[in-house]
Parts: C-alpha cells; sequence; structure tokens
C-alpha cells in the first residue's frame, strides 16, 4: 500500500492507501483501517447517463415492408435478402428470362448456403447485389419484371 504524510490541523499523520472502489478507499492511520468516502472530480452524479436518439425512421413512408416475409416478395418481382448475409453467386445478368422457382442466386448466411429464388416468371430488371457483396435482411438483391 503506498504511504503518504497527511497534515490535518497542523499535526502530521502516516496514512496507508489501500483498495478503491467506486466512491470509498481503504486508507490505514495509525494502525486502525477506515473506509472512507471520497469524491472524485467530475462523478457528479450516480444515475446512469440517457442517450437521446432521433427516430431512425421518421416516417412510415421510408420504413422497410415489414408485412412482407423476409426473403419473400414485396411487390411484383423484388427478390429481398431472407437474412443477413454474403451473395456468393448471382445466376443471372439483366435481361435475362427466369422462371418461377429458378435460383437466381446463392448466399450465406448463419455458415449456410441459401439458394435465393424468383418469386415470379419475367426479365431481370435490376441486380442491386454482386458477389462478394454482404447485404442485411430485406435488403433488394433483384427485381423482375
Amino acid at each position: 500500500m503506498p504511504e503518504y504524510r497527511i497534515t490535518v490541523n497542523d499535526k502530521s499523520y502516516s496514512v496507508n492507501i489501500g483498495r478503491i472502489e467506486d466512491d470509498s478507499v481503504e486508507v490505514t492511520l495509525e494502525g486502525s483501517t477506515y473506509t472512507v468516502g471520497v469524491e472524485f472530480p467530475g462523478n457528479k452524479s450516480k444515475k446512469t447517463p440517457r442517450i437521446s436518439r432521433g427516430r431512425a425512421v421518421p416516417d412510415a413512408s421510408s420504413a422497410p415492408d415489414k408485412t412482407t416475409a423476409p426473403g419473400q416478395t414485396s411487390g411484383m418481382g423484388r427478390i429481398l435478402a431472407p437474412l443477413p448475409g454474403a451473395i456468393l453467386k448471382v445466376l443471372v445478368a439483366v435481361g435475362d428470362q427466369v422462371t418461377e422457382g429458378q435460383t437466381v442466386a446463392v448466399m450465406e448466411a448463419m455458415k449456410m448456403e441459401n439458394e435465393i429464388e424468383a418469386p415470379v416468371a419475367g426479365k431481370v430488371s435490376k441486380i442491386a447485389v454482386k458477389e462478394g457483396d454482404t447485404i442485411l435482411e430485406n435488403a433488394l438483391i433483384m427485381s423482375i419484371g
């Protein structure tokens, strides 16, 4: 324990400082040990700090479509990611004709490969991902129009 010399009312004492825990310190003074309460600068409140955040989605019009299950479509031919993961393969190109149920992409999610199937037959109008991309749940993978 570190030893300090302190003076109180013109009298000197030898003080040993022991464990410091939260707002208390173990102090040994003239052979007796005391637990002393200490106020540290900056520790004025014991209350848990509150974090104030704005809304991530300001209104319902910009919120993701949660009425559609992940991996399903939210509108004619929109293919959404069923889970967060990585795109391993894109098996079609813009302009390709696909049939309903055809595997159009493969993604890895939770250490498993998932085949992404076309929900409708039609022509691929947009591919929003490329191989190696990491995407979130309900992210647009491609559109079939």
